[in-house]
């Protein structure tokens, strides 16, 4: 990884854990069937399907980016806290009609971020006007699934080796929305508890990184030293680089979202060379001679 020197600065790493620690997208299939299943739409599960997999891999109007709002069944383009485009189910496009939805925060409550697989299954899920206690019965099913035969995930010991041996940095934290008792589970499953000084389930992202991020501001960490590795942008990235904070996004899929983060990954083992490249940048900062190397860095780049 070429010009990182910033990397050398990091003293505090958030992760998620879905989608982030792991990638795994099968149980899309599964939960969006589950919501369906003895509902009036059953009929139309394999089209659900066959839908959620098209946002996934960016082939239907519906895009990874975008915000799906609940009440009018549509898909909404964000431009910093505006929207500025829309489409419908079938790709009509809603034109200037997307002006009239306002500004972001006060519509909120009405919008799904669409921000990885469990998004799309959640708009699904929504748009099929699936009960909430019923979706809530799916995910939770999906969750169970996901740590048992024959739907256990894979994932990569290389990488939580790599995030093991990143003790440069003051903190590793882990921060996830995934209610306690799933996430204490999918933790004990890939072996990973110890190695996060703090871990947070049911996080409540975005208000929950922002209001952690704020609270390690008081604690007398600068924002820059601060990064934040996700897959949900909306969730996990724009709280942290609105406040200033370093980002990573990490992501098999496309996505819509024009915003500019300082990392943008695909792969777990792209990850896993980043967790070493920290570990290396700030151990040869504290080398002998680190203060001479990071104060020509900092001439060059304010030069």
């Amino acid at each position: 990884m070429s010009n990182m020197k910033w990397l050398s600065g990091i003293k505090v790493v958030i992760f998620d854990m879905d989608g982030t620690l792991y990638q795994e997208d099968t149980f899309l299939d599964r939960y969006i069937r589950y919501q369906l299943e003895g509902s009036e739409h059953e009929h139309e599960t394999e089209s659900a399907i066959r839908a959620g997999r098209a946002i996934l891999t960016g082939e239907h109007p519906f895009q990874i980016g975008h915000f799906y709002h609940k009440r009018d069944d549509v898909a909404l383009i964000r431009k910093e806290q505006s929207f500025v485009q829309g489409y419908q189910w079938d790709g009509a496009a809603i034109g200037d009609r997307a002006g009239e939805y306002g500004q972001l925060p006060t519509q909120a409550e009405h919008l799904i971020p669409i921000g990885d697989p469990w998004g799309i299954a959640a708009i699904i899920g929504r748009k099929y006007r699936i009960p909430d206690e019923k979706t809530k019965a799916a995910f939770e099913r999906v969750r169970r699934e996901m740590v048992q035969e024959p739907h256990r995930f894979a994932f990569s010991s290389s990488l939580f080796q790599a995030i093991g041996e990143l003790t440069a940095v003051d903190r590793r934290v882990l921060m996830t929305n995934t209610y306690l008792e799933s996430g204490i589970e999918f933790l004990n499953y890939m072996q990973i508890r110890h190695l996060f000084e703090e871990v947070y389930c049911g996080a409540e992202k975005p208000l929950g990184i922002r209001t952690y991020f704020a609270s390690l501001l008081e604690q007398g960490y600068e924002a820059h030293e601060i990064l934040s590795v996700g897959d949900n942008p909306w969730n996990d990235l724009h709280p942290v680089k609105r406040l200033g904070g370093r980002t990573c996004f990490i992501s098999p899929y496309p996505s819509s979202d024009a915003e500019a983060w300082d990392l943008r990954l695909t792969g777990l083992d792209e990850l896993e060379r980043l967790m070493r490249s920290i570990q290396e940048e700030i151990t040869r900062r504290r080398l002998p001679d680190g203060e001479d190397r990071a104060e020509k860095y900092k001439q060059e780049v304010q030069g």
